[in-house]
């Protein structure tokens, strides 16, 4: 029994609603093969009796499970098939409503958010008002309710349907039905694979690890691509497969990050990545949540490295990345931006466990004012709320950055939401002459240098990237020199060294406003620890 369905069954037994929106993964097998519609009839519907089972949406109109359920509508409504075989809501609805009043009906209506679309009211066509009315009503009628009767909505996305079907003086109940956690794939991955048509180069586990963010459907067309094209099921064939489907369902308003390098590749930062590994990685691979914080912030200058961090911790925990991209959340009709970005949680959600990166965070996310017609508000208020939802704690892990922390708005900052700040500062000595080891590494340049220590002293009050553009520098300079033929000797390092010089406006201002959002003596170098402790 998934969640979905047990949320839906409390909330029917208890008597909170007898009509329902069923929404997200709705297109989903519920199990290893039944339908949405298939699954609450055979578990709901027909252990209870229902008189009449119909299903309605505005393409085909209002149909019956069986022949006589169809007689036994046309009895209580006096009604004959030509006058319900019209699609329009105007026409059927009030034979629906007498239906529902007096006797024990079940009514799945597919696709509602084509019948009350979202948007302003003022802008419904009539005909999507008198559906909205009906809709409304049917929710808060103790008729409806005596009997026993049932409404069932289905819509893939609730930001397309009508904000004011869900308002607290209606009793219509969204019911978000998920994709399927690692469990619930391990079981579909084994009923699936049951007939060994396929080859697998790797185990169910595996497989089952691999597929978080897809639903069942998706699953099976994995099988079914590499059954036609005569290839086992690995873990490059598995990925490339679900690229193409994440990238098709949320590529419109997440970006999909796929990091080529870890925590060995990136020089200095030790007591972050120390922290990321004890705190984040372990804990959510061992199953232990509760030390995971709900938020990190990292703070600090331009250019430390705060975004190679949390890539190479997404290439080192395995867990999938996803980066909140503004850009592809603002539309230019009302309502839009608040749909999208609904959308991009959601999406962001079936991945799980999923590091959600949000680069400059000061400009990104603000109350806003009237000027955006509330659009700006509205998000952040989204935003807000679905940080704070402890069920993600260490299934959603939300990492921003930012050089100046003063600017966010006090709610993001508070425990509970970005309530563990990180402080990415300028790299010390050790750490500038292993940031040059890995660059030169990294780009493959010949050198015969082998202590970087001397160009680590000269470059202090250099970041991480001006030290990238440095040894760049180097391999042009070695390029120009017909001696060196593209060998980067110390004089070259030295001469590159001399032409860069590092940015540093404002770098100890941001340094101070790092250093004053964290509360964890343990996360600030030992360098600017004599500092902070002064100001605490």
């Amino acid at each position: 029994m998934g969640k979905w369905y047990s949320d839906f069954l409390y909330k029917y037994k208890s008597g909170i609603s007898h009509e329902f929106l069923f929404h997200f993964n709705i297109r989903d097998y519920m199990d290893n093969y039944r339908n949405i519609d298939r699954y609450i009839y055979e578990e709901f519907i027909k252990p209870r009796n229902f008189a009449i089972v119909a299903f309605y949406d505005i393409s085909r109109g209002l149909t019956f499970l069986d022949q006589g359920m169809e007689r036994e509508f046309n009895i209580i409504t006096s009604n004959n098939a030509a006058d319900y075989m019209h699609s329009l809501p105007s026409r059927i609805f009030p034979y629906i409503d007498k239906a529902l009043k007096n006797t024990r009906m079940a009514l799945f209506i597919d696709h509602v958010e084509k019948i009350i679309p979202s948007g302003d009211i003022g802008s419904m066509t009539m005909e999507e008002r008198i559906a909205l009315i009906w809709l409304s009503e049917w929710s808060t009628n103790s008729k409806i309710s005596a009997v026993g009767s049932a409404i069932f909505m289905l819509a893939d996305n609730i930001a397309d349907v009508s904000k004011e079907i869900l308002k607290s003086s209606y009793k219509v109940e969204p019911v978000l039905v998920e994709l399927p956690v690692e469990e619930e794939r391990l079981r579909y991955i084994e009923y699936l694979l049951r007939d060994r048509s396929v080859k697998t180069d790797i185990s169910m586990d595996e497989f089952a690890k691999l597929s978080s963010g897809l639903s069942r459907k998706a699953i099976k067309d994995i099988k079914l691509r590499a059954e036609a094209e005569g290839v086992p099921i690995s873990f490059e064939f598995i990925k490339e497969k679900k690229h193409s489907v994440l990238k098709k369902e949320y590529g419109d308003v997440l970006e999909f990050i796929y990091p080529e390098i870890g925590f060995e590749d990136i020089g200095g930062m030790d007591k972050a990545k120390n922290y990321l590994i004890k705190n984040v990685v372990e804990p959510i691979r061992k199953g232990d949540l509760r030390r995971v914080p709900m938020g990190i912030l990292l703070c600090g200058p331009s250019g430390t490295g705060k975004t190679l961090l949390v890539n190479a911790l997404a290439k080192t925990s395995g867990f999938n990345c996803v980066k909140i991209d503004m850009s592809r959340i603002l539309g230019q009709y009302v309502g839009e931006s608040e749909k999208n970005f609904k959308k991009c949680l959601l999406g962001a959600q079936s991945q799980q466990p999923v590091i959600v990166f949000v680069d400059e965070i000061d400009t990104t996310f603000r109350r806003g004012d009237s000027g955006d017609s509330g659009v700006s508000r509205n998000i952040f208020s989204e935003f807000l709320q679905f940080t704070g939802n402890t069920n993600n704690r260490g299934k959603v892990i939300f990492i921003a950055a930012t050089n100046r922390p003063d600017l966010l708005d006090p709610a993001l900052k508070r425990a509970g939401r970005f309530d563990k700040k990180i402080p990415i500062l300028l790299p010390e000595e050790e750490e500038r002459a292993e940031i040059f080891r890995i660059m030169i590494r990294k780009y493959g340049f010949e050198t015969d240098i082998t202590d970087f220590t001397p160009f680590a002293r000269m470059t202090e009050n250099y970041t991480g990237a001006e030290i990238e553009i440095v040894v760049r520098k180097a391999y042009e300079i070695a390029n120009e020199d017909e001696k060196s033929g593209e060998f980067i000797t110390a004089d070259i390092l030295e001469e590159a060294i001399k032409r860069c010089r590092p940015s540093t406006q404002q770098v100890e201002y941001m340094t101070e406003l790092a250093l004053k959002e964290c509360d964890d003596l343990d996360l600030i170098p030992e360098k600017y620890r004599q500092r902070k402790s002064t100001d605490m």
